[in-house]
Protein backbone atom coordinates (compact mmCIF):
# COMPACT_ATOMS: atom_id res chain seq x y z
CA UNK A 1 0.00 0.00 0.00
CA UNK A 2 3.10 2.40 0.83
CA UNK A 3 4.90 1.56 -2.47
CA UNK A 4 1.23 2.72 -4.59
CA UNK A 5 0.62 5.56 -2.51
CA UNK A 6 4.64 6.74 -3.21
CA UNK A 7 4.88 5.74 -6.54
CA UNK A 8 1.44 8.02 -7.64
CA UNK A 9 2.75 10.80 -5.53
CA UNK A 10 5.91 10.57 -7.22
CA UNK A 11 4.01 10.26 -11.14
CA UNK A 12 2.30 13.40 -9.24
CA UNK A 13 5.39 15.24 -8.70
CA UNK A 14 6.94 14.56 -12.05
CA UNK A 15 3.93 15.39 -13.99
CA UNK A 16 3.58 19.16 -11.34
CA UNK A 17 7.11 19.90 -12.63
CA UNK A 18 6.68 18.91 -16.01
CA UNK A 19 4.15 21.42 -16.38
CA UNK A 20 5.94 24.09 -14.94
CA UNK A 21 8.42 23.93 -17.34
CA UNK A 22 6.86 23.60 -20.48
CA UNK A 23 6.08 27.12 -22.40
CA UNK A 24 2.73 27.85 -22.14
CA UNK A 25 0.35 26.55 -24.30
CA UNK A 26 -2.34 28.48 -26.56
CA UNK A 27 -5.11 27.53 -28.43
CA UNK A 28 -4.30 28.28 -32.09
CA UNK A 29 -8.26 26.70 -32.73
CA UNK A 30 -8.99 30.50 -30.91
CA UNK A 31 -9.52 32.57 -34.50
CA UNK A 32 -8.17 35.75 -32.34
CA UNK A 33 -5.15 33.29 -31.24
CA UNK A 34 -4.40 32.18 -34.92
CA UNK A 35 -4.61 35.84 -36.16
CA UNK A 36 -2.07 36.60 -34.12
CA UNK A 37 0.65 34.47 -34.76
CA UNK A 38 3.33 35.38 -37.22
CA UNK A 39 5.77 38.20 -37.80
CA UNK A 40 4.60 41.61 -37.41
CA UNK A 41 7.10 44.86 -38.53
CA UNK A 42 6.27 48.55 -35.99
CA UNK A 43 5.26 50.91 -38.79
CA UNK A 44 3.85 53.59 -36.84
CA UNK A 45 4.08 55.02 -32.78
CA UNK A 46 2.39 57.78 -31.13
CA UNK A 47 3.38 58.67 -27.54
CA UNK A 48 0.85 60.47 -25.81
CA UNK A 49 2.39 63.13 -24.64
CA UNK A 50 3.70 63.96 -28.28
CA UNK A 51 2.10 65.44 -31.55
CA UNK A 52 1.11 62.76 -33.79
CA UNK A 53 2.44 58.97 -35.48
CA UNK A 54 5.50 58.72 -36.19
CA UNK A 55 6.20 56.79 -39.08
CA UNK A 56 9.11 54.25 -38.07
CA UNK A 57 12.13 52.97 -40.67
CA UNK A 58 11.56 49.06 -40.77
CA UNK A 59 13.81 47.23 -38.97
CA UNK A 60 11.76 46.71 -35.54
CA UNK A 61 9.90 43.37 -35.31
CA UNK A 62 7.22 41.18 -33.12
CA UNK A 63 7.42 37.56 -33.65
CA UNK A 64 4.39 35.68 -32.05
CA UNK A 65 4.71 31.95 -31.37
CA UNK A 66 2.06 29.37 -30.98
CA UNK A 67 3.45 27.76 -28.25
CA UNK A 68 2.51 31.13 -26.33
CA UNK A 69 5.72 32.85 -27.05
CA UNK A 70 6.85 36.60 -28.26
CA UNK A 71 9.52 38.09 -28.85
CA UNK A 72 10.81 41.76 -30.54
CA UNK A 73 13.91 42.70 -31.95
CA UNK A 74 15.18 45.22 -34.36
CA UNK A 75 18.04 45.20 -36.96
CA UNK A 76 21.26 47.43 -36.49
CA UNK A 77 24.18 48.25 -38.06
CA UNK A 78 25.78 45.85 -36.00
CA UNK A 79 23.19 43.32 -36.45
CA UNK A 80 19.97 41.69 -34.81
CA UNK A 81 19.17 41.96 -30.99
CA UNK A 82 16.60 40.94 -28.82
CA UNK A 83 14.64 43.74 -27.04
CA UNK A 84 11.97 41.86 -25.28
CA UNK A 85 10.53 37.96 -24.73
CA UNK A 86 8.77 36.60 -22.79
CA UNK A 87 4.97 34.36 -22.81
CA UNK A 88 1.66 36.15 -23.65
CA UNK A 89 -2.04 35.74 -23.14
CA UNK A 90 -4.72 36.81 -25.48
CA UNK A 91 -8.42 37.65 -23.72
CA UNK A 92 -10.78 39.41 -25.98
CA UNK A 93 -8.88 43.01 -26.97
CA UNK A 94 -6.48 42.20 -23.75
CA UNK A 95 -3.31 41.00 -25.25
CA UNK A 96 -0.87 40.59 -21.92
CA UNK A 97 2.86 39.88 -22.41
CA UNK A 98 4.38 38.45 -19.20
CA UNK A 99 7.97 39.59 -19.86
CA UNK A 100 11.13 37.45 -18.99
CA UNK A 101 13.88 39.36 -20.40
CA UNK A 102 13.61 43.12 -21.51
CA UNK A 103 16.50 46.09 -22.39
CA UNK A 104 13.89 47.50 -20.28
CA UNK A 105 15.08 45.87 -17.00
CA UNK A 106 12.15 47.62 -15.23
CA UNK A 107 9.66 45.45 -17.46
CA UNK A 108 11.96 41.81 -16.44
CA UNK A 109 9.55 39.89 -14.51
CA UNK A 110 6.29 42.16 -14.98
CA UNK A 111 3.27 41.26 -17.02
CA UNK A 112 2.68 44.35 -19.98
CA UNK A 113 -1.31 44.61 -20.67
CA UNK A 114 -1.27 46.38 -23.80
CA UNK A 115 -5.21 47.01 -25.60
CA UNK A 116 -5.37 44.72 -29.37
CA UNK A 117 -7.16 45.77 -32.38
CA UNK A 118 -7.02 43.76 -35.48
CA UNK A 119 -8.02 44.77 -39.24
CA UNK A 120 -8.85 41.79 -41.63
CA UNK A 121 -5.51 40.01 -41.95
CA UNK A 122 -2.39 42.48 -42.38
CA UNK A 123 -2.80 45.59 -39.46
CA UNK A 124 -2.53 45.21 -35.76
CA UNK A 125 -3.00 48.10 -33.57
CA UNK A 126 -0.93 48.06 -29.69
CA UNK A 127 -1.94 50.62 -26.81
CA UNK A 128 -0.24 50.07 -23.64
CA UNK A 129 1.06 52.76 -20.48
CA UNK A 130 4.71 53.01 -20.12
CA UNK A 131 4.95 54.38 -16.38
CA UNK A 132 9.57 54.06 -16.71
CA UNK A 133 11.10 54.22 -20.03
CA UNK A 134 14.15 51.88 -20.58
CA UNK A 135 16.69 54.75 -19.48
CA UNK A 136 14.49 54.87 -15.85
CA UNK A 137 12.98 58.21 -16.44
CA UNK A 138 9.36 58.45 -15.53
CA UNK A 139 7.23 58.82 -18.72
CA UNK A 140 3.63 58.06 -17.37
CA UNK A 141 2.20 57.95 -21.02
CA UNK A 142 0.30 55.67 -23.15
CA UNK A 143 1.95 54.56 -26.22
CA UNK A 144 0.11 53.21 -29.67
CA UNK A 145 1.45 51.18 -32.26
CA UNK A 146 0.56 50.23 -35.65
CA UNK A 147 2.00 46.93 -37.01
CA UNK A 148 1.92 45.07 -40.47
CA UNK A 149 2.25 41.03 -40.80
CA UNK A 150 5.28 40.40 -42.63
CA UNK A 151 4.63 37.82 -45.41
CA UNK A 152 5.30 37.01 -49.08
CA UNK A 153 1.68 37.94 -49.96
CA UNK A 154 2.40 41.52 -48.64
CA UNK A 155 4.52 42.01 -52.34
CA UNK A 156 1.23 41.65 -53.90
CA UNK A 157 -1.00 43.17 -52.15
CA UNK A 158 -1.90 47.07 -53.33
CA UNK A 159 -1.83 50.11 -51.34
CA UNK A 160 -5.24 50.59 -51.88
CA UNK A 161 -5.95 47.18 -50.14
CA UNK A 162 -3.39 48.63 -47.37
CA UNK A 163 -4.97 51.87 -46.87
CA UNK A 164 -8.54 50.46 -47.16
CA UNK A 165 -7.26 48.12 -43.89
CA UNK A 166 -5.46 50.93 -41.97
CA UNK A 167 -8.79 53.02 -42.27
CA UNK A 168 -10.28 50.57 -39.84
CA UNK A 169 -7.90 51.59 -37.36
CA UNK A 170 -7.28 54.80 -38.34
CA UNK A 171 -8.78 58.17 -39.28
CA UNK A 172 -5.76 59.92 -40.46
CA UNK A 173 -5.26 60.30 -43.79
CA UNK A 174 -1.61 61.57 -44.02
CA UNK A 175 -0.62 59.40 -42.05
CA UNK A 176 -2.37 56.47 -43.60
CA UNK A 177 -0.52 57.97 -47.41
CA UNK A 178 2.79 57.89 -45.40
CA UNK A 179 2.61 54.35 -44.08
CA UNK A 180 1.73 53.13 -47.98
CA UNK A 181 4.03 54.82 -49.87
Amino acid sequence: MKTTTAFFALIGIVTFFAGCGSAQQVSLSDPAVERIVGLWEVKAIHNSDEAGYKVIPSGMFKMIFDDGRFMNFMSTEKGAIITVDGTFRLKGDLYTEEIVNSFNKSQEGKDNPLNIKMTRKSFMYLRWFQPIDEFGVTQNRWVEEIWQRVSIEDLEVSNVDLRQELRLLLDNDELIKKMTE
